[in-house]
């Protein structure tokens, strides 16, 4: 039996500018035994395309950027009825899923109708009080995730979480959550999916485990990224691999 099995990339596909051993290689098997792969990340700094290249090039697996299901993506989703004018304290994933959804952006926060919060790794204080006073005075808070840390090369980093957590904190404000395992990124997932069986693929349990658990589907946690160790899951898991490359002959 085969279906669609969703990957996730930071600590899964790659940690930062080094790509897992065999993650390519397990991904190209699964596709010729007829799986349909999706990518599903919750970094929200790069576009598709960008998102694409860049398996690409730490794994040598042709993805494109229709495969490629984000959190900016889904923030998006919640903005686009009304289409505010957006603050962002993020990356161009966001500005880039703005653009295609019709929502404009604005530089000026006090002209803002919404402030949408993601991993922006040029952050400052002058942006933070930005964001915050825009919420304060009444704009809609939307955070693209809140994974407190991200799998770099040289290990774990602050992640949109930590940057989320000042806004709100000085806001007063709890934010939205659109990415994983939140429903706006399950709605976009649901409506990719094929028939058949459904594999999340993932190195967090909060996250990639969450997602899994709450559609339904399959899910198998390596230990790549953010979890190391089977030691570490408070929730099973129906694989646990060392990692990607070992996933084929386990569903294959």
């Amino acid at each position: 039996m085969t279906g669609t099995v969703i990957c996730d990339l930071d600590g899964v596909v790659y940690r930062g500018d080094v790509g897992i051993p065999g993650a390519g290689e397990a991904l190209r098997r699964l596709e010729d035994d007829g799986w349909r792969i999706l990518f599903c990340t919750n970094n929200s700094t790069r576009t598709k395309q960008a998102v694409a290249r860049r398996i690409g090039e730490l794994s040598g697996y042709p993805a494109t950027a229709g495969q490629v299901v984000g959190s900016a993506e889904a923030a998006s989703t919640l903005l686009a009825p009304e289409r505010p004018p957006t603050y962002v304290l993020g990356g161009d994933g966001i500005r880039e899923a703005l653009a295609t959804a019709g929502i404009p952006e604005v530089p000026d926060a006090t002209r803002a109708g919404a402030v949408v919060v993601g991993l922006a790794t040029d952050c400052d204080y002058p942006m933070l009080a930005a964001a915050a006073g825009a919420v304060r005075r009444g704009a809609r808070l939307v955070a693209t995730n809140t994974d407190p840390t991200y799998p770099a090369a040289d290990g774990l980093r602050p992640g949109a979480g930590a940057i989320v957590a000042a806004v709100e904190t000085a806001a007063e404000r709890r934010a939205e959550v659109a990415g994983k395992p939140y429903e706006p990124i399950r709605r976009l997932l649901r409506e990719r999916v094929g028939d058949g069986a459904v594999w999340v693929v993932g190195d967090r349990e909060d996250t990639d485990l969450e997602l899994a658990r709450a559609e339904g589907w399959k899910a198998a946690l390596v230990l790549t990224g953010a979890t190391t160790s089977a030691d570490e899951l408070t929730a099973e898991a129906d694989l646990v691999l060392d990692s990607l490359a070992d996933l084929p002959a386990h569903i294959g």
